[in-house]
């Protein structure tokens, strides 16, 4: 059992996170190690940090939280940083997409597809709706599967790898776990599993 447990925003981060750590470096965490807060600010309750953080803490062991950057990626680490300053909790922090840069998981996932074209096809659509609503990031890793995925992989919705939590990022045909912008995840990720 590891010393750690990963808090990140969402089901698909833990399954993105999850699927990356099994790849690179072949281990395959339980779900009792990973938690979802449902938003980027889901570790807070009441203006204190969330019992399960709380707890792991208490247990000894260390806190690895990975959220998105959104629009500031240092203004992001600052608030977060000194939330758990306040807290008396030591923090493992990574932000999506690389620690550095504006964005979020869809905005990393977006340069991990292995099929360049419909990734293209649909910023060109972005481009061309911009004076509307803009779709969202996640709407276009869905419009990406949709389109290269086989129709047997998309009959069943408890199983639809086009859904979040139901992807497998470790096939290579639709995903590439060893693009250089996973450098900036994988050095954080290296402490935690040593080769």
């Amino acid at each position: 059992m590891p010393n750690f447990s990963i808090f990140t925003e969402s089901k698909a981060d833990i399954k993105f996170i999850s699927d990356y750590i099994h790849e690179q470096f072949n281990v395959a965490l339980p779900d009792q190690d990973f938690y979802a807060l449902n938003s980027w600010s889901g570790y807070r309750a009441d203006g204190n940090v969330i019992a399960a953080m709380r707890e792991n803490f208490d247990k000894g062991n260390q806190t690895i939280l990975i959220l998105d950057a959104d629009d500031d990626c240092a203004q992001r680490r600052t608030e977060v940083t000194e939330d758990f300053v306040r807290y008396g909790i030591p923090l493992n922090l990574f932000l999506f997409p690389n620690d550095r840069d504006e964005g979020n998981l869809e905005s990393l996932l977006t340069e991990l597809v292995a099929d360049r074209i419909p990734i293209n096809c649909f910023m060109a659509y972005e481009e061309c709706v911009r004076q509307y609503n803009l779709p969202l990031h996640k709407s276009r890793i869905y419009a990406y599967l949709d389109a290269v995925l086989p129709a047997a992989s998309k009959i069943s919705k408890k199983n639809d790898l086009r859904v979040e939590e139901n992807r497998n990022y470790r096939d290579r045909a639709y995903w590439d776990l060893t693009h250089r912008h996973l450098q900036p995840l994988n050095n954080f990720l290296s402490q935690f599993f040593p080769h």
